[in-house]
């Protein structure tokens, strides 16, 4: 089960801005990127208390070793995680509070790029919100090579105003060894929305990657229609 202690902190006044066409029709001016603008008034939601502290990340020295720059072994466990792995919540140099497992990675933290997840299922569903953490701190190698690459890393930059929400649940559509397609809800004060993120395995990288092939739009979101379907991940 997921480590119940280890929820959001927002000490550093941050946000991520929900994506989703139909997120735009629940709230005023909503922005189709990977933030929600900070310092709007919440006219329509209920307050989330963001208080919950969360452990902060480790330094370069205490992640797993690694040679010529290649990923240390981590778990080949392919089983679809039907319930939530075990996880410690840490905070990104973004700030954002990402999954991490010594089982699925990520294995590596250099500086604000964190990555080395596990190829498994597992994997993936760490790996989606550590990579969207690693572009918003404008790490382009965190998405596959692409035409709309340079699009994607401004619509998704990171900016001082910006507050981060908290990940709550998710569901795998679909994962095996060379891609992957994982949904998180994601809430902060004003509301809550599903945020889904397309992968592809990388040979070359040996990591998973935000899969920008053939201009495929990665990530999309929009409104919870049936919460059910979700796996509790706090």
């Amino acid at each position: 089960m997921a480590n119940e202690d280890n929820n959001q902190s927002s000490t550093l006044g941050r946000s991520w801005k929900l994506w989703g066409g139909v997120l735009a029709l629940i709230l005023v001016a909503i922005v189709v990127s990977f933030f929600i603008p900070a310092g709007t008034e919440n006219t329509t939601g209920p307050q989330v208390d963001q208080s919950p502290t969360a452990t902060e990340a480790p330094t370069q020295a205490a992640t797993q070793d690694t040679e010529d720059g290649q990923c240390p072994s981590l778990s080949d466990d392919t089983d679809m995680p039907t319930e939530a792995p075990d996880t410690e919540w840490q905070r990104h140099p973004l700030g954002m509070i990402v999954p991490t497992s010594e089982e699925h990675g990520p294995a590596v933290h250099d500086d604000d790029f964190w990555g080395c997840y596990s190829r498994t299922p597992s994997g993936a569903l760490f790996a989606g919100l550590g990579m969207l953490s690693n572009i918003s701190a404008g790490h382009e190698e965190a998405a596959t090579d692409s035409p709309n690459r340079d699009e994607f890393m401004d619509t998704n930059a990171y900016e001082e105003s910006d507050e981060l929400p908290i990940v709550e649940d998710y569901r795998i559509i679909m994962a095996n060894e060379d891609e992957a397609v994982i949904e998180y809800t994601i809430q902060d004060s004003q509301a809550e929305a599903y945020l889904q993120v397309d992968l592809v395995w990388s040979e070359d990288e040996n990591d998973w990657r935000i899969n920008l092939e053939d201009n495929n739009e990665a990530v999309t979101g929009g409104e919870i229609t049936d919460p059910s379907a979700y796996v509790s991940w706090r």
